[in-house]
């Protein structure tokens, strides 16, 4: 999409009352547009704003734009040292993201360190934990997941991603323990019982602490202009948002309908992503809503 499209989507995304919007991708700091995007969203429509990012672009877009109107950058970092982090990305992003978090701090932009667990970094979680402490950050943590992207005429999954996905409970002992002892830590008691047990799915609930509303509360906007639902992993209906009314999409039988089955669907067994979980807390206790988002921003989830 261009500018303007993007631009007459916000628009349309503010009619609807939506509250938060963020940016994500793929890569949003390709855009050369983006600092105008952040702008519009975050001055001009007074969006809680944010930004999901690989860090390797932001010294760049700092120093050449004043970004006006983002209240926080989701930035991946999956290990402590420029060595370890480097190479599994295939990319130097590590100095980077160092810099770009001391550039926000400056800017009084929040930074949440969005850190991904897997077999061969979770015994330096610890580690990471100081790290963000340190650079003033809040942090999430998340287990790798098996991923089956569903597209038009295919599906899409990484091979051998079973070598790289930890133990669950191990992972959720640890975070249990690390929160005890990190104020910073984002992943709260309800949401380590999700990823532990996961969704409820198909056919039996494995937990009935919470259920999915991620149809519900999220709209996911891909690059085309068209919204996905239940959600962008497996999107059975995509509705044009550039030809019909979000406010039309959002409200359709259509949408209403994959909206009541929350995690029904056979492909939600198990799921345990954090865009679901994020999601379905404050829809499911609304007076959490901002303590949740508070803390999102602010860190020391409790």
């Amino acid at each position: 999409m261009n500018t303007e499209q993007i631009k007459y989507l916000i628009d349309e995304i503010a009619n609807l009352g939506v509250l938060a919007l963020s940016f994500t991708g793929g890569e949003p700091t390709l855009r050369k547009d983006l600092p105008e995007l952040i702008y519009y969203t975050g001055v001009e429509h007074g969006f809680m704003n944010g930004m999901a990012t690989n860090g390797y672009l932001l010294p760049k877009l700092f120093k050449e734009h004043k970004i006006e109107g983002l209240d926080y950058i989701l930035i991946s970092l999956d290990y402590p040292t420029s060595e370890l982090h480097d190479r599994m990305r295939g990319l130097k992003t590590f100095d980077r993201i160092i810099e770009s978090i001391h550039l926000a701090n400056k800017h009084d932009i929040k930074v949440i360190i969005s850190t991904v667990v897997m077999k061969d970094n979770i015994h330096l979680m610890d580690d990471i934990c100081q790290l963000a402490e340190r650079l003033g950050c809040s942090l999430e943590i998340y287990p790798c997941e098996d991923i089956i992207r569903d597209y038009t005429n295919e599906s899409y999954q990484i091979q051998d991603i079973q070598k790289m996905i930890p133990d669950i409970s191990v992972w959720a002992d640890q975070i249990r323990i690390l929160r005890k002892k990190y104020r910073n830590i984002l992943t709260d008691p309800i949401s380590i019982e999700v990823v532990e047990k996961g969704f409820g799915g198909y056919p039996q609930y494995s937990q009935k602490t919470l259920r999915c509303h991620v149809a519900e509360a999220y709209l996911f906007i891909s690059h085309d202009g068209f919204i996905s639902y239940p959600c962008k992993i497996h999107p059975i209906k995509r509705f044009n948002a550039l030809k019909y009314p979000i406010s039309t999409i959002y409200n359709s039988q259509s949408a209403k309908k994959i909206m009541k089955m929350h995690d029904n669907y056979r492909f939600c067994d198990k799921c345990r992503l954090g865009c679901a979980i994020a999601s379905s807390i404050p829809t499911r206790w609304k007076t959490l809503y901002a303590k949740y988002i508070k803390g999102f921003i602010d860190g020391g989830l409790r």
